[in-house]
């Protein structure tokens, strides 16, 4: 199996997976409870807090989730609990976890899309001119899913504050893809340490003290935010993952290689002024995006259409609008082929030896 679908889940960290064992035969404690057991487990994810903290270069709440959409969902309803109106400016690049936490929202706020320059990239002057008193909140991905885009997060974190606006950014594909992420400079933010080769389920997420509230008379977990016994060992073994080498250097030579193996097969690559490295997103020279898809998904090699959580159909607003600035491409030319720190040469070579059979049509 030849596997270049990273940005969906990574492959889970030897190391990290002999802490999840190990935390699941020794420390399997319920975290709540009263007794010596549930006092060891909870001392651990405390630490695993501490280290998060230190991670992220932050004095934020740290609330435990089950991945980076429940963190997501955490974060929109505490904003938006207990307002009365107002506008919301939502990244057309968002994820589909974004929208569905909004979903409940639609009728009580206006929602609004932050604006594209012609290239797809956000206009942070128009956003400027969208800023009023009745903006209460934006949302933002750190990395786009579908194409590697790092959004302009650190300029819009500048003009929430200048308006005393709080921002929520997902950055469950900027951690331990980009080098820097100056988090204290967001309201809340999001992460899953199943994309940084955790086990799945569970995430994080970072928050101001005074947006953190709860959010059901019945929710007793994590600052009442949530139900549900936490995850202790994938937790745990979230934190082991953050603690190791990202080895960020390996994924932009990786990149590089498959961004020439790829012009070299008269691929289009969509291009943004700033991109992270694990991410290629690519509009066919022939044939539809899903026919590839599942032409090297026979051969064993895996790639995307689009995000998982959208069953790989689902295209962003943002990624329309950067694909019909392109001459002569239409969205249902495009793939996406994401690396990790363990994707190889031989890995890409044999991918687009096959890309090269379908493409130039040898078969």
């Amino acid at each position: 199996m030849i596997y270049l679908d990273n940005a969906s889940t990574t492959m889970v960290d030897s190391e990290v997976l002999d802490v999840y064992q190990d935390t699941q035969r020794e420390a399997y404690y319920n975290s709540e409870s009263l007794h010596i057991g549930g006092l060891h487990t909870r001392q651990l994810l405390d630490e695993c807090k501490h280290y998060i903290k230190q991670h992220f270069s932050t004095n934020k709440e740290v609330i435990f989730t089950r991945s980076g959409s429940h963190a997501n969902e955490i974060a929109i309803h505490s904003y938006l609990k207990g307002q009365n109106g107002g506008t919301i400016l939502v990244s057309p690049y968002e994820h589909p976890s974004v929208h569905a936490a909004l979903e409940n929202f639609k009728t009580e706020f206006e929602i609004l899309d932050l604006p594209l320059e012609g290239t797809g990239e956000i206009h942070l002057e128009k956003t400027k001119e969208m800023m009023a008193d009745e903006v209460l909140l934006i949302i933002a991905q750190h990395v786009n899913s579908e194409t590697g885009y790092i959004l302009p997060v650190g300029a819009l974190s500048e003009i929430a504050r200048h308006h005393n606006v709080p921002i929520h950014v997902d950055g469950v594909q900027a951690v331990h893809k980009i080098e820097t992420a100056d988090v204290q400079s967001f309201s809340s933010y999001a992460f899953s340490g199943h994309k940084f080769h955790g086990t799945k389920g569970s995430g994080g997420l970072l928050m101001n003290h005074e947006y953190v509230k709860p959010l059901n008379e019945y929710y007793l977990h994590e600052m009442y935010t949530q139900n549900g016994t936490i995850d202790s060992p994938s937790i745990i073994a979230m934190t082991k993952a953050l603690s190791l080498s990202s080895n960020i250097q390996h994924m932009k030579s990786m990149q590089q290689y498959m961004i020439k193996k790829s012009t070299e097969l008269y691929f289009t690559q969509m291009v943004y002024s700033e991109c992270a490295p694990h991410i290629v997103a690519l509009l066919s020279p022939k044939y539809e995006g899903q026919y590839i898809m599942q032409y090297l998904s026979n051969r064993n090699i895996c790639i995307s259409t689009g995000t998982a959580c959208g069953h790989g159909a689902l295209l962003s607003r943002g990624l329309q609008v950067k694909i019909d600035s392109i001459p002569k491409k239409t969205y249902d030319q495009y793939i996406r082929l994401s690396i990790s720190k363990f994707t190889t040469k031989e890995d890409i070579d044999k991918c687009f030896d096959h890309l090269k059979t379908i493409v130039r049509g040898d078969q």
